[in-house]
């Protein structure tokens, strides 16, 4: 398992790469602006209403220095959040990506009016720098994510069993393994459905409006949001490989190996209390987990590497399946429990 001292590390790197590129998307779009000045209208469109018209203008001028703030302080406040709950590597990915998103749609949106009339600025659409942020966002996010995650190691992490952590009193010739799902609350319902609603109802407007990139792009945050929300009812699986959980068949929510695992607990999770909220969340203590309701949560404790909690339904056979599983690996290792 990574040392405390690695993990701060990576962290630390984690955050500087995602600053440097905020700093970038912000700057550089302003500089971009300030290269075209010359072929800029003095007043340019600056945002669009559902139907897709310019419905707010301002002047050049103030754009140069004013898109540079509003690209910036939004993810470089999302930078320091990070690096302050030791999770660089989760939200330093998001808030880079934000930041391109940003900058992108924002001055995007201004470069391609140059050289139009005012009668053209009034007839300008967002739709081009929408879709080329939301591809730019998603390339810049998934690409930090894939370099920064955190990696179990391949040393075996010493089991530390708690003695009141419940157990299984089976022979060691017993086949363990335990299946269930994780518990959905209803708030999570209610919160998917009004995101969906409220992106739903947005698609027939665009449409009528002509504005088809947009109504595509509305279409495929809704889908997004209606498969999030289903897939908040996850397969979990706790055997001799570890514990894992799958949703809807192809969303592999964690893989937790067996030998990564150290002891299991069951705690009591409230989500908006301890996380903020539901879905695979970042803990203000800096736990991370999947959180789908409140109750009883299967806490993995993973060493160094910090806890995983999942908020599975009935938790504590889980948790004595895991701790049985783990003190078989510890006998077979010659570890003491």
């Amino acid at each position: 398992m990574p040392s405390p001292a690695k993990a701060e590390r990576a962290d630390v790197v984690a955050t500087v790469v995602s600053v440097i590129i905020v700093i970038v998307a912000a700057v550089g779009g302003s500089l971009l602006l300030w290269a075209g000045r010359e072929q800029l209208p003095e007043m340019v469109a600056t945002h669009w209403g559902p139907a897709g018209r310019a419905d707010a203008f301002k002047p050049t001028a103030r754009l140069y220095v004013e898109n540079a703030v509003i690209t910036g302080v939004l993810p470089l406040l999302m930078v320091v959040i990070g690096l302050v709950m030791r999770q660089g590597r989760v939200l330093g990915p998001v808030s880079a990506a934000t930041a391109v998103f940003m900058s992108v749609v924002i001055n995007g949106s201004v470069w391609m009016q140059r050289g139009m009339t005012a009668e053209q600025v009034r007839d300008t659409s967002a739709e081009l720098p929408i879709v080329v942020a939301s591809a730019a966002a998603i390339a810049v996010g998934v690409l930090l994510w894939l370099v920064f995650r955190q990696r179990p190691g391949k040393e075996a992490v010493q089991v530390n069993i708690d003695a009141t952590a419940p157990r299984l009193l089976v022979d060691d010739a017993v086949t363990l393994a335990w299946t269930g799902r994780t518990r959905v609350a209803r708030a999570v319902a209610v919160v998917i459905g009004l995101g969906a609603l409220s992106t739903a109802v947005l698609i027939p407007m665009m449409i009528a409006a002509g504005t088809w990139g947009s109504a595509l792009l509305m279409a495929l945050l809704t889908a997004l949001i209606v498969v999030l929300g289903l897939a908040m009812a996850a397969n979990v699986t706790v055997d001799g490989r570890g514990v894992r959980a799958r949703a809807l068949g192809f969303i592999p929510w964690f893989d937790v190996p067996l030998n990564a695992i150290a002891g299991a607990t069951v705690v009591d999770v409230r989500p908006l209390r301890d996380f903020g909220g539901w879905g695979m969340r970042v803990g203000f203590n800096g736990e991370r987990g999947l959180i789908t309701a409140g109750g009883p949560a299967l806490r993995i404790d993973r060493g160094e590497q910090g806890p995983f909690l999942v908020t599975a339904a009935d938790a504590e056979a889980a948790a004595a399946t895991l701790n049985t599983l783990v003190a078989r690996r510890a006998q077979h290792d010659d570890e003491p429990v």
